[in-house]
């Protein structure tokens, strides 16, 4: 309230609004979350150095690159997510269990050196199938705030522990040399491959995303890049897998990137009433 002295003499009262933000205000800006995620990821594998099981002779190292697939094979993922919300920013943490793959081929060739039409063509086609306990930390920001339809992006990044590594492998390859030409029947191995890798994996995050409230339900779809930070190749045990070397395979130093997307149903923490059940928003 200020008082004012008029031309007259007489004084007036100003007012002025200084009505402080009710607890209910407040309590609305603020929110915690709780739910369950799942989806789909894709994974491309990202070599730094090749390395070969074979030493060449006769020909040039390079002819015994690998092929590498980016982007082909569909894996999965599923987990929770604790989110703490204030004022249109969330602080996320998503621990989940993933599994993704990535897959390369490499092709040999043998020939008689008494007769150039008999040969032998193979095709070795490798498929690495890699599960994780995956812990992100994420912050979102919603772009429009106060409505059920939020649209947000994120940034973030994570930490995972390998707890399993299998590596499918496919024989394939066309017979020229046994007089009766044609292709043989595939040859698939599994092999355990938990010591080919190290045990953690780091990277970085950024995505896209909306979420949608329905009654005291909040929808989630986000689709997330996610850039692999260290080589996950255990450089010890390049060559310890015998059955491996024996095929001319060696683990090349490679990082994986992977494209993730998730749908997830969160519900409320706190209510502003219990009687009538009013989520925040």
């Amino acid at each position: 309230m200020l008082l004012s002295f008029a031309a007259h003499g007489q004084f007036y009262k100003h007012k002025y609004n200084t009505k402080k933000p009710s607890e209910a205000d407040k309590f609305e800006k603020t929110q915690w979350w709780l739910g369950f995620k799942a989806g789909a990821n894709l994974t491309e594998p990202n070599v730094s150095q090749q390395y070969y099981g074979f030493s060449p002779v006769n020909y040039q190292a390079s002819d015994l690159d690998k092929d590498y697939d980016s982007w082909d094979k569909l894996g999965g993922q599923a987990g929770l997510e604790i989110t703490f919300y204030h004022q249109g920013f969330s602080f996320s943490f998503q621990p989940n269990y993933r599994r993704q793959s990535f897959s390369y081929s490499n092709t040999y060739q043998w020939l008689s050196s008494e007769n150039s039409a008999n040969s032998i063509d193979l095709k070795y086609d490798y498929n690495h199938k890699l599960d994780y306990v995956e812990l992100p930390l994420i912050i979102k920001y919603d772009i429009l705030k106060g409505s059920k339809f939020r649209p947000f992006v994120q940034v973030g990044g994570y930490y995972a522990t390998l707890t399993n590594a299998n590596k499918e492998i496919e024989i394939s390859g066309t017979d020229y040399a046994s007089g009766n030409a044609g292709p043989f029947d595939n040859q698939q191995l599994i092999i355990g491959a938990n010591d080919l890798f190290i045990k953690s994996s780091v990277g970085i995050l950024g995505g896209v995303g909306v979420a949608y409230d329905f009654w005291n339900i909040r929808l989630v779809f986000d689709a997330s890049y996610k850039h692999g930070l260290n080589n996950i190749a255990d450089q010890k045990n390049r060559y310890a897998e015998n059955q491996l070397s024996g095929l001319g395979d060696a683990l090349d130093d490679v990082q994986l990137n992977n494209l993730s997307f998730n749908f997830g149903a969160l519900f409320p923490l706190r209510f502003i009433s219990s009687e009538g059940h009013n989520a925040v928003r």
